[in-house]
C-alpha cells in the first residue's frame, strides 16, 4: 500500500492548503492525512493522474491557475509556483 504525497509548501497559505484538503476529501470521499506542508493520499483511493486533474480543478476554481501548477515527481506531486512570463 503506497501513498502519494502532495507537497504544498509553495502555496504559502494555510487557508489554501486547508481548502485543497477539503476539496480532495469531498471528491475522493475519504479522510486525508495532512502533515506540515504535505498532504498524503492512499494510492488505492485514486490514481496519480486523477489526483493531478483534481489539483488542476482546485487551482482553477480558486483562481490560482495562473500562479501554480501540479508537477509529478516520482511518487510525489508538487504544487509549484509558475515562473513569471516577461513580455
Amino acid at each position: 500500500m503506497a501513498d502519494i504525497i502532495i507537497d504544498v509548501s509553495e502555496l504559502r497559505s494555510k487557508n489554501a492548503e486547508k481548502e485543497l484538503t477539503e476539496f480532495l476529501e469531498a471528491k475522493l470521499g475519504v479522510n486525508i492525512t495532512v502533515e506540515a506542508d504535505a498532504i498524503t493520499i492512499n494510492t488505492d483511493i485514486a490514481s496519480k493522474e486523477y489526483l493531478r486533474v483534481l489539483i488542476r480543478k482546485f487551482l482553477h476554481r480558486s483562481d490560482l491557475k495562473e500562479r501554480f501548477r501540479p508537477i509529478s515527481a516520482g511518487e510525489r506531486m508538487i504544487i509549484k509556483r509558475r515562473k513569471k512570463h516577461e513580455e
